[in-house]
């Protein structure tokens, strides 16, 4: 049926097998696994989900069926997440704020200038305070989350004649973010008029003009091609982004123990390969990028800055509210970060 609507650290360590035990049965059938990206299969998220496919049938052969749609082909950001929690879907991998609906202090990972890099991310996700705002959370509402995969440094591509190199240079510009509010309040604390748009209709309304950039990854603007659609890449590195994998808590705790077993090695697999091949994938990204013609800005000590004044009052805002004093002290901490 197809739906519409739209570090080899330790980020292995993050993935969490279920408690439940399920009996392995002899000559069953074989157990159908769907998978489900909202990215294109050139992406790294893409990828990342071709090599989890393939290390799932390595362990497990013919015990398992997978079918893996890319490109939103079967559920895009908007519905994805109720997709596994109705079990018509076993495996996504939307970025942590998509969950924020359901825990939301997930909100808080994605703070500006705050869990910056894939190290600082890791330490958070592995932190038993931290754990305690999303994990509990998440399995109330039949989601598992199994592992972390990083996506990288989000940047702002966009259109125009004027470099966007100051907090100053993007006031009025309509930047496409996703609906959560730590990426809207962001944005608004720079004068930007953020516009929360699906990654999958964002080429049209660049095309359309009903945004005039969007700040994502490199490889996500390589692997969607709409660094075609821009003149201009300035690499803010205001957040860094994340995916979540997540399964059917239900599901995964009635798997055979065999098979959820070979499901958590494959993952790891999986997730040390998108961290050797991420960092890298995305440098050579922002390179390409720049080789097509696009003309891509580095900040300076100053006006990098510059970003960081103005975007990190939004840790008062929404950090505190959301996670508490002592989460959000752990937070910073984990960071080497200052008021």
């Amino acid at each position: 049926m197809k739906y519409t609507g739209k570090l080899r650290l330790t980020l292995a360590g993050i993935l969490m097998a279920g408690v439940a035990f399920g009996a392995s049965i002899a000559n069953a059938e074989p157990i159908k696994i769907v998978m489900s990206d909202d990215s294109a299969k050139v992406s790294l998220k893409g990828q990342t989900f071709e090599k989890f496919a393939e290390e799932v049938k390595k362990r497990l052969g013919d015990k398992v069926v997978i079918e893996l749609h890319h490109s939103s082909t079967l559920f895009d950001q908007s519905d994805q997440v109720q997709g596994l929690q109705l079990g018509a879907v076993n495996f996504i991998a939307p970025t942590t704020g998509t969950y924020a609906t359901l825990a939301k202090g997930m909100n808080a990972f994605n703070l500006p200038f705050l869990l910056d890099t894939p190290e600082k991310f890791t330490a958070a996700m592995q932190d038993e305070t931290v754990r305690s705002i999303f994990v509990p959370q998440l399995r109330s509402k039949n989601i598992e989350p199994v592992a972390f995969w990083i996506n990288g440094p989000r940047v702002l591509g966009y259109s125009g004649n004027k470099d966007v190199l100051t907090p100053d240079d993007i006031a009025g510009m309509k930047v496409r973010v996703q609906s959560a509010p730590v990426y809207v309040k962001t944005f608004e604390a720079v004068g930007a008029n953020p516009v929360s748009v699906n990654w999958g209709e964002a080429p049209t309304a660049l095309q359309t003009g009903v945004i005039d950039g969007a700040e994502v990854t490199p490889n996500a603007w390589k692997g969607s091609g709409m660094y075609e659609m821009i003149n201009h890449l300035t690499l803010t590195n205001h957040m860094y982004s994340y995916y979540m994998v997540g399964t059917s808590k239900n599901w995964w705790d009635g798997l055979p123990d065999d098979v959820r077993s070979g499901i958590a090695d494959a993952l790891k697999a999986a997730t040390d390969w998108n961290l050797e091949n991420g960092l890298k994938m995305n440098s050579d990204d922002v390179e390409f990028i720049r080789q097509s013609g696009v003309k891509v800005h580095s900040l300076n000590d100053e006006q990098h800055a510059a970003w960081v004044a103005k975007m990190k009052p939004v840790w008062k805002e929404l950090g505190e509210p959301l996670v508490g004093p002592e989460v959000m002290a752990r937070l910073k901490e984990i960071a080497g970060a200052a008021d």
